[in-house]
Protein backbone atom coordinates (compact mmCIF):
# COMPACT_ATOMS: atom_id res chain seq x y z
CA UNK A 1 0.00 0.00 0.00
CA UNK A 2 1.58 2.97 -0.90
CA UNK A 3 1.11 6.57 0.61
CA UNK A 4 -0.44 9.12 -1.18
CA UNK A 5 2.22 12.54 -1.20
CA UNK A 6 1.47 15.05 0.70
CA UNK A 7 0.21 17.97 -0.52
CA UNK A 8 0.55 21.64 -0.23
CA UNK A 9 -1.76 24.88 -0.59
CA UNK A 10 0.59 26.94 -1.95
CA UNK A 11 -1.63 29.82 -2.20
CA UNK A 12 -3.00 29.21 1.41
CA UNK A 13 0.61 29.26 2.72
CA UNK A 14 0.99 32.43 0.49
CA UNK A 15 -2.16 34.18 1.94
CA UNK A 16 -1.00 33.34 5.65
CA UNK A 17 2.62 34.72 4.88
CA UNK A 18 1.49 38.30 3.66
CA UNK A 19 -0.98 38.50 6.55
CA UNK A 20 1.40 37.76 9.08
CA UNK A 21 4.14 40.18 7.23
CA UNK A 22 1.40 43.06 6.91
CA UNK A 23 0.08 42.99 10.32
CA UNK A 24 4.19 43.55 11.14
CA UNK A 25 4.42 46.53 8.99
CA UNK A 26 1.34 48.20 9.93
CA UNK A 27 1.25 51.17 11.49
CA UNK A 28 5.06 51.77 10.89
CA UNK A 29 7.01 53.86 9.34
CA UNK A 30 8.99 53.47 5.95
CA UNK A 31 12.14 53.44 8.21
CA UNK A 32 10.58 51.28 10.46
CA UNK A 33 9.40 48.72 7.98
CA UNK A 34 12.84 48.50 6.59
CA UNK A 35 14.20 47.62 9.93
CA UNK A 36 11.71 44.96 10.16
CA UNK A 37 11.90 43.55 7.48
CA UNK A 38 15.48 42.95 7.50
CA UNK A 39 14.49 41.61 11.06
CA UNK A 40 12.54 39.26 9.38
CA UNK A 41 14.57 38.20 6.67
CA UNK A 42 17.48 37.07 9.11
CA UNK A 43 15.29 35.18 11.14
CA UNK A 44 14.01 33.23 7.71
CA UNK A 45 15.31 29.38 7.29
CA UNK A 46 16.40 30.35 4.03
CA UNK A 47 19.22 33.74 4.86
CA UNK A 48 20.26 31.93 7.93
CA UNK A 49 21.50 29.15 5.40
CA UNK A 50 22.92 31.32 3.18
CA UNK A 51 24.79 33.37 6.08
CA UNK A 52 26.45 30.09 6.91
CA UNK A 53 27.25 28.93 3.71
CA UNK A 54 25.60 26.02 3.63
CA UNK A 55 23.14 26.89 0.38
CA UNK A 56 26.29 27.05 -1.88
CA UNK A 57 25.40 26.15 -4.93
CA UNK A 58 21.66 26.13 -6.15
CA UNK A 59 19.41 23.29 -6.37
CA UNK A 60 20.24 20.91 -9.28
CA UNK A 61 16.96 21.65 -11.04
CA UNK A 62 17.94 25.61 -10.88
CA UNK A 63 21.68 25.21 -12.26
CA UNK A 64 20.10 23.15 -15.21
CA UNK A 65 17.32 25.98 -16.04
CA UNK A 66 20.09 28.26 -15.87
CA UNK A 67 22.73 26.52 -18.12
CA UNK A 68 19.90 26.24 -20.61
CA UNK A 69 19.31 29.55 -20.74
CA UNK A 70 22.89 30.38 -21.13
CA UNK A 71 23.59 27.94 -23.97
CA UNK A 72 20.27 28.81 -25.93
Amino acid sequence: MSKKPETIDCVAVKLRAQRRLAKALAGKSPDEQAETLHRLAAQAPLWRSLAKGQAERPPKAIRAHNKKRSTG
